[in-house]
């Protein structure tokens, strides 16, 4: 089950996703955000659910609308992707690709608000660029490369969020509002102090069906989070 020579290791970059969520909720005039994401796998959907979330926290009544382009790195279906969602309202964008560069930059162009992911993309998006959901891989060779000197086997299912500063979100752009940030900065002061539970029950998926039930939580560290496979109430799209 765990053999010597392999592993893995993973930030829990959902949280910081939540986050901005929460910055698009205070954004947002139309109450619908849009997503442009890459595949529906798990790790995906929980980051679109996490944003959901985060925005539904400040007002339920706001949906996300997210596109699957199919492909990690599509240059042309990302802008489409963009375009489509603008046009159908959204006036906050994030995403999920292997390079947000063109739907940040092709928010920005429109004149939209948008949350980066991976990196930053501020210089891009001077004017609408909010924050962003980023990975933060020193602390996690560092730890590698402390265990091995010390002589310490390494892990095999090495996780990590904010708390462990595996991810962490960026600063705020000009656009932002105090409010935003002050809702922000006190969820962020939450999870900092770990076992955040963001999947809570009860939940619905966008079909009507309870994914999870009342009284159960799913903190950053459940397992079962690593096998989502649905869409939460709120998101207008499928996974299928």
């Amino acid at each position: 089950m765990h053999p010597d020579n392999t592993g893995s290791y993973f930030g829990y970059i959902g949280m910081a996703q939540y986050l901005n969520g929460i910055v698009a909720g205070r954004m947002t005039r139309s109450k619908k955000p849009g997503f442009v994401a890459a595949k529906a796998i798990p790790q995906v959907l929980l980051n679109i659910n996490s944003f959901r979330l985060g925005a539904r926290g400040v007002d339920p009544g706001i949906e996300v609308q997210v596109i699957f382009t199919g492909a990690w790195s599509a240059r042309v279906k990302e802008a489409e992707a963009t375009n489509a969602l603008v046009s159908s309202g959204a006036d906050v964008i994030t995403c999920h690709v292997d390079g947000a560069k063109v739907v940040i930059g092709t928010t920005e162009q429109i004149g939209g608000y948008s949350c980066g992911y991976h990196t930053t993309q501020q210089e891009i998006a001077p004017n609408g660029y909010l924050t962003r959901a980023e990975w933060n891989g020193a602390p996690v060779y560092e730890t590698f490369v402390s265990e091995k000197l010390a002589g310490q086997p390494l892990g095999h299912f090495v996780r990590g969020g904010l708390g462990e500063h595996f991810v962490k979100s960026s600063p705020y752009g000009p656009a932002f509002t105090e409010a935003a940030k002050s809702q922000a900065d006190a969820v962020r002061a939450e999870m900092m102090k770990g076992n955040f539970a963001i999947i809570n029950g009860p939940l619905k998926d966008n079909t009507g069906k309870e994914v999870v039930p009342a009284g159960l939580s799913y903190p950053e560290t459940a397992i079962e989070l690593e096998a989502m496979d649905y869409l939460v109430e709120g998101v207008i799209g499928s996974v299928v």
